[in-house]
């Protein structure tokens, strides 16, 4: 007689158990899709990155028949380019945006990326589904560690890097380092490979680092010749292989200019060891290390750790200290000190260093995280809104060429436009940076070679605005030229603008001022301007 109510009681406590994990998995994924509408809101409010606008202008021209490294110069290798032409394609198919694309499909990467490598470490580690809000937090810091570099190449690439990452971690809890589906081992190999094209060869090192150690811990090479390590390795080098046999310009006309301009353009290493992204990592790290004690780190935040110290040299080799090319690293050392945290044992069971890591690693974390997030909101763009606003007064469309000297001059101005770049270059960025190198104290003979490349630069830019005439010419805005990288001069930056070169100032006969601010100088046809 008392089965039905033995049963009804079964059957509540079944109802309340799956009410509970709907309820334990619902916020976490709730949480998430709120993290990712966040981030892309915030990349509408702010200015498009400068990178990454440029590198969809690029990325259009090129679907529109541009040759790349002919009719448009671009400094990055081309997997730079072909990243964001899937953007590119969908604003042509869609009519939105490429920049809104942007936003969803790094929305969907990121979300896509945390749930495959969770996927992963899960069936290896079954106590990991305790720790579901790790899901969100970690969303959050692919999304929006810095919004101002959203959608930056080194953003895509630590997303992406992730479930090769996992994938390492879950195949160093087996005996035989056996683990993952194929189709999870052929993912993690294709993401290896994408971050590798798009920094080789820099990032090389982040992936070398856990997998040397790991061979070294285990005395077998085991950790070296895995499905997804042979996998990303042919796929790079058969990018590598299609760079030298069809993109020859590539190594004949901006390699050469790289290395007379860009490349000695870095800080020494001693300088870049010092600067905040740097001190940022250390100090997660060691807030890592220290909330571990007594024990070592768990092994799925050593690996996170590994990989980002692998990736420090990259930024020091580089030189420029610019905050996007520290990305791989924050990233990295910020998810380490995540997956460390989940594993905290009760604080009041904590040694003093212990506690004292949590304490510090978080203070790091808001203090690096809460203020990157302020910027989105009180970083101004009133001078690209009234530029942008000035040229759509009187053109609908224009061609417009920069001979600014930074891609900011030009960049996001020309997408925010509706322009067309016609330059072959994005700016004079070249003259720019020869100036300053010659104002570093250059030794005699590389003076004279780096005065000839700016009258070159400058003769060939001036020949493309007399030849294509373009309705808009950008420059620099009243605050002029700035420092990219800010070396030590022997002497203050002789900040002219490439509009008072004689050879330019000639070109520019034809054309009107339209509008000037600080940041930039727009001058119009005057044909055009007589029309309006």
């Amino acid at each position: 007689m008392d089965a039905p109510l033995v049963a009804s009681d079964e059957q509540a406590d079944l109802r309340l158990r799956q009410a509970g994990t709907a309820f334990r998995l619902g916020l976490p994924a709730a949480a998430t899709l709120l993290i990712a509408l966040y981030a892309i809101v915030v990349s509408r409010v702010l200015p498009g990155n400068v990178d990454v606008s440029w590198l969809l202008t690029v990325g259009d021209r090129v679907l529109s028949g541009e040759r790349l490294y002919v009719d448009v110069a671009e400094a990055n290798p081309p997997f730079s380019t072909w990243l964001y032409l899937p953007f590119l394609v969908l604003e042509r198919l869609t009519g939105l945006s490429a920049e809104l694309w942007v936003g969803l499909g790094m929305a969907v990467l990121a979300i896509g990326s945390v749930w495959l490598s969770a996927r992963i470490l899960v069936r290896a580690d079954q106590t990991l589904t305790r720790f579901v809000w790790a899901v969100p937090v970690l969303v959050f810091l692919l999304l929006s560690l810095s919004p101002a570099d959203f959608g930056q190449r080194e953003q895509i690439a630590v997303i992406c890097l992730l479930p090769w990452l996992a994938l390492l971690a879950a195949r160093d809890r087996t005996v035989d380092f056996r683990a993952g589906s194929t189709a999870e081992r052929l993912a993690a190999g294709l993401g290896a490979a994408i971050f590798v094209m798009i920094k080789p060869p820099f990032s090389v090192l982040a992936l070398a680092a856990p997998v040397l150690v790991l061979a070294a811990q285990r005395r077998s090479a085991r950790p070296l010749l895995t499905t997804e390590n042979v996998l990303g390795a042919a796929l790079t080098v058969t990018y590598l292989v299609a760079l030298v046999v069809f993109m020859q310009p590539f190594f004949t006309d901006v390699l050469p200019l790289l290395r007379e301009v860009y490349l000695p353009m870095r800080l020494p290493a001693v300088d870049v060891l010092m600067l905040l992204p740097v001190k940022i990592f250390v100090a997660m790290a060691g807030a890592t290390l220290a909330m571990a004690y007594p024990d070592r780190p768990h092994r799925d935040a050593k690996i996170l750790l590994l990989a980002g110290i692998g990736y420090v040299p990259a930024f020091v080799v580089m030189g420029k200290g610019w905050t996007y090319q520290a990305i791989p690293f924050l990233m990295l050392g910020m998810s380490a000190f995540v997956l460390q945290f989940i594993r905290l044992r009760p604080l009041r069971e904590l040694p003093a260093l212990a506690k004292a890591g949590v304490g510090f690693g978080l203070l790091f974390a808001v203090t690096t995280v809460a203020p990157r997030q302020g910027l989105a909101f009180v970083q101004s763009r009133g001078d690209l809104d009234a530029a942008t606003a000035a040229i759509n007064r009187i053109a609908d469309h224009p061609t417009l060429i920069s001979i600014g000297s930074a891609l900011q001059i030009g960049n996001p101005l020309v997408r925010m436009a509706g322009a067309r770049m016609v330059g072959r270059h994005p700016s004079s960025w070249m003259v720019n940076d020869a100036q300053v190198l010659i104002e570093s104290g250059p030794d005699a003979a590389t003076r004279l070679r780096l005065e000839a490349l700016r009258a070159d630069y400058t003769q060939a830019i001036a020949r493309e605005l007399a030849t294509k005439r373009p309705d808009i010419v950008a420059d620099d805005g009243t605050a002029g030229p700035d420092v990219p990288v800010k070396l030590h001069l022997m002497q203050p930056h002789a900040a002219a603008p490439l509009r008072d070169s004689p050879l330019i100032a000639k070109a520019l006969q034809d054309y009107r001022l339209l509008y000037q601010n600080a940041v930039v100088t727009l001058f119009i046809r005057s044909d055009i301007a007589e029309r309006n």
